[in-house]
């Protein structure tokens, strides 16, 4: 790869209005040095390259010119490395810190980057050995991607209780007042119809997500028996929220519709109708076999006439279902809405719902010829690469 350093210096110094003389002053060298790098003659000293990128406010890979496609190559390494020890049992903490200096130094604008923040790396995190170097990087995250939920929350969750509310206090407010929220009551108030659509759109959909989440229902700890009749809640709140759905065909909720349904044949077994069970759990099967054979990208629909216009989209899709950069990718398909920078998405992996039927819950019906038969038609639909 041929080194452009020289230029790259020229063109660094130029734009932070430095000339040769002012530079080499700050670096401690003559401007006759400065002049040799910039016409190719020689190159700098491997020790002075941190002190040149830092003084022209650019990463070290900036002023080596390395070309962009290879910088994002060296960032999915960094970031499949960090996963990689950060899930290991006794992970080496001083690896981690060398790791996330590195990411917050050279590769905070790659594409890749939320992903420190969405692996589950919380254990970690959380470990007082690495919290202060995840603290530098989430700030210089935040600077360079303002108010990231998926930062703030990982934060939120890692941060030790000493130093939490200065977190909170300089990141989100008392009443925790997001952008979403003031932009819904803005739109609302002035009757901009045309703006204010969409913010409805999402709130509502927010607001059918918490009524489907068991930890809004529930107190920390609590009994089966309520567990259960959370779930039937959940169950029929989300008959209702699909009012206007024609038929069974995958739409926005196909989630939410496969684990409750789930849930449902557990509680039927519980009770001893081994039949209802099984017939909940074709159900379950028939929608999760029609999800699959999605290719190509789809609009999805909301079947409820209150989200018409929100768009969802689903497209097949490769990734290993537990983050660890060295397991098998498993084919899945990917849900996704946009809107005004804010992405929901989730994703589908029939793997998941065959270690749920292998779950002792199904004990009872386990050895059931249609049980049996339901079981494989699920482990036909994992395919690895």
């Amino acid at each position: 790869m041929k080194l452009t350093i020289g230029e790259n210096i020229r063109n660094f110094r130029k734009k932070n209005d430095l000339t040769q003389e002012a530079l080499a002053d700050r670096l401690g060298v003559t401007y006759q040095s400065i002049s040799r790098w910039e016409n190719g003659a020689t190159y700098p000293d491997l020790e002075l390259i941190p002190a040149i990128a830092e003084v022209l406010a650019v990463t070290v890979d900036e002023l080596l010119g390395m070309p962009q496609i290879e910088k994002e190559k060296r960032a999915i390494e960094a970031f499949d490395e960090l996963r990689r020890e950060c899930i290991k049992r006794d992970y080496d903490a001083y690896k981690i810190v060398s790791i996330l200096r590195d990411i917050r130094r050279n590769y905070l604008d790659s594409d890749s980057s939320w992903r420190p923040w969405t692996e589950g790396n919380d254990r970690a995190f959380r470990d007082p050995k690495i919290l202060p170097e995840v603290r530098l990087l989430a700030e210089a995250y935040l600077e360079r991607h303002p108010m990231n939920p998926h930062t703030i929350q990982t934060m939120a969750e890692v941060e030790d209780e000493d130093t939490l509310e200065d977190f909170l206090s300089k990141y989100t407010t008392s009443f925790d007042c997001s952008a979403r929220a003031l932009l819904f009551n803005r739109y609302w108030r002035r009757g901009d119809a045309e703006r204010f659509e969409p913010e409805r759109r999402y709130q509502l959909y927010q607001a059918f997500n918490k009524l489907l989440c068991p930890s809004y229902l529930l107190k920390w700890g609590e009994s089966k028996e309520l567990k259960a009749a959370a779930d039937k809640f959940m169950g029929t709140m989300l008959s209702l929220i699909r009012c206007d759905a024609v038929d069974d065909r995958p739409d926005i909720w196909i989630s939410d519709r496969i684990e409750l349904g789930i849930k449902s044949s557990v509680r039927s077994i519980s009770s001893g109708n081994h039949e209802q069970a099984l017939s909940q759990l074709e159900a379950v099967v028939k929608l999760l076999e029609d999800t699959m054979m999605i290719t190509d990208e789809i609009l999805l629909p909301t079947s409820n006439r209150f989200l018409n216009g929100m768009e969802w989209r689903a497209k097949e899709d490769w990734m290993n279902r537990d983050n660890n950069p060295d397991s098998p990718e498993e084919r899945m398909i990917y849900m996704a809405t946009h809107m005004n920078g804010m992405c929901s998405c989730y994703c589908i992996f029939p793997g998941n719902y065959y270690d749920m039927l292998n779950g002792k819950s199904f004990d009872p019906i386990r050895n059931h010829p249609d049980f049996e038969k339901l079981c494989e038609r699920v482990k036909a639909l994992i395919v690895t690469r």
